[in-house]
């Protein structure tokens, strides 16, 4: 059980952390190998790498696979159905052929679909981390008598163990073969602003730019 003098240490803590981080850094980018607040970092940090080095050609046809058994949040359903959202949103801007697929589907399945659309390529992304810190706020719970107290941060002890990292992956594989190219890897860690407020559905629309801008010839390159 967490009591609320630790939480409220937590809280404290993030607040001060996040206050040296910004005189420290000028953007939130920065990386940083510094340990706290349990297994967190006091400043957040977003990395892209890929196990080769393709690039998109602008006239590809393309589809973006909507890969089946996704992840569920608290709120969400379903989340690569999320990650199929936003990952097409962001190739968009750069290629003028891009068909969505509407239903889960195994990479097969999905090759298959691809190619009924006469695609060239298939995109295939899946949500394999997603955060679910809840951020610190104040919040009416009932002590073990039933009477209704305040407590700063969680009435009770969460079953899971709490992660601020956020990963997707997207396979990339040609249609007519079925082979794999590459895969792009993004990961975001929040660091202590996870206890401050919720933001994963932007961070995940920043990795996906980070994530075809890597991919797209005319993209501007970090």
């Amino acid at each position: 059980m967490v009591s609320g003098a630790d939480v409220l240490f937590k809280y404290l803590l993030a607040v001060l952390l996040l206050g040296v981080s910004a005189c420290s850094s000028n953007s939130y980018i920065a990386n940083t190998s510094t340990d706290a607040l349990d297994s967190l970092s006091p400043v957040g940090s977003r990395q892209v790498s890929r196990e080769q080095q393709l690039v998109l050609a602008s006239h590809y046809h393309i589809e973006v696979g909507y890969a089946a058994d996704g992840l569920r949040s608290e709120d969400i359903t379903d989340l690569n159905r999320l990650a199929r959202d936003a990952l097409a949103r962001h190739l968009r801007r750069y290629f003028a052929h891009v068909e969505v697929a509407t239903t889960p589907q195994t990479l097969q399945q999905a090759l298959r679909t691809a190619a009924s659309h006469s695609a060239q390529l298939l995109l295939f992304p899946r949500i394999e981390n997603w955060p679910n810190i809840e951020p610190i706020r104040l919040r009416e719970c009932q002590d073990e008598e039933g009477n209704v107290m305040t407590s700063l941060g969680q009435c009770e002890e969460k079953d899971e163990a709490q992660s601020d990292e956020l990963v997707v992956v997207v396979g990339i594989y040609d249609v007519l073969s079925g082979k794999h190219l590459d895969s792009v890897h993004a990961r975001s860690r929040r660091g202590v602003a996870a206890y401050l407020y919720e933001d994963s559905e932007q961070e995940l629309e920043v990795l996906n730019q980070l994530m075809v801008q890597r991919l797209a010839p005319n993209a501007r390159r970090y």
